[in-house]
């Protein structure tokens, strides 16, 4: 029995936090103990990154809407317009500074990202690994899937730390500063494709390549083959939202100018 599951059934929490740190320093060993789990262990690393997440809203909110009272997310050609289109422009902007834009729907936003990404994850890797012919529970699935998710931890908390230092916001996520931002079509899904994929979202990745042998019990390269798959399906998922973000944020600073 493992010394995470040993002070689970000890203290009779539903959180454990003995594989934090063993995650990072013995990856191999640590995914291969959550792996062999048949019991929820799933909750502790969702409910850290959750924490985060909130926490990294809280405090980029004040210097988003900064940012917007400064007149810094002016759109281009911002000159050329009328005083009238200038003056909707300012009035949309206005709206952006309540605590619904700056704190509730970032907030959900970030959650519901979190969340829904792991349950879909989860679900992908236990079908795609039962098409490969493991004969492993969804449960265990869903504990290595979550705790794949802790490097994301250390994303935001690099972000946190930035925003503290810098007091700025991060921009253009993710390999996506390499594609302008104005693309459309299947570039702007191209764009937020590749903004998935950073230091924290690889290693995230190596974690379920470590666990996916001791997990499903197929050869390495069965499981392998099954985990790469199982998150390039879920990369082609992730991207649709911020395709749809970004045509929703063109339509709200360019055709509100037209009625």
């Amino acid at each position: 029995m493992t010394n995470g599951n040993q002070n689970h059934k000890k203290n009779g929490s539903p959180f454990i936090f003995t594989w934090i740190l063993p995650l990072f320093l013995r990856p191999k060993k640590t995914t291969a103990e959550i792996a062999a789990q048949e019991k929820n262990v799933w909750l502790t690393p969702l409910v850290i990154v959750s924490a985060l997440a909130i926490i990294a809203v809280l405090l980029s909110a004040p210097i988003r809407r900064e940012a917007i009272q400064m007149g810094a997310t002016l759109p281009p050609n911002f000159e050329y317009y009328s005083p009238d289109q200038q003056q909707q422009f300012y009035e949309a902007q206005a709206t952006q500074t309540s605590p619904l834009f700056l704190y509730v729907f970032p907030i959900l936003g970030g959650l519901l990202k979190l969340w829904i990404s792991w349950f879909l994850l989860s679900v992908i890797l236990y079908l795609v690994f039962t098409i490969f012919g493991s004969r492993a529970s969804s449960l265990k699935s869903y504990n290595l899937v979550a705790w794949s998710f802790l490097p994301i931890a250390l994303r935001y908390i690099v972000q946190i730390l930035a925003t503290l230092i810098t007091h700025t916001q991060i921009a253009n996520p993710g390999l996506s500063g390499f594609v302008s931002a104005d693309v459309t079509g299947i570039a702007a899904y191209f764009r937020s494709l590749i903004g998935l994929i950073d230091v924290y979202f690889i290693f995230q990745i190596i974690l379920l390549f470590l666990g996916a042998k001791p997990l499903s019990g197929l050869t390495k390269t069965k499981a392998w083959v099954a985990t790469g798959i199982s998150v390039f399906i879920l990369m082609l998922l992730q991207a649709i939202p911020g395709v749809i973000s970004s045509m929703l944020s063109n339509l709200t600073f360019t055709s509100m100018f037209y009625f």
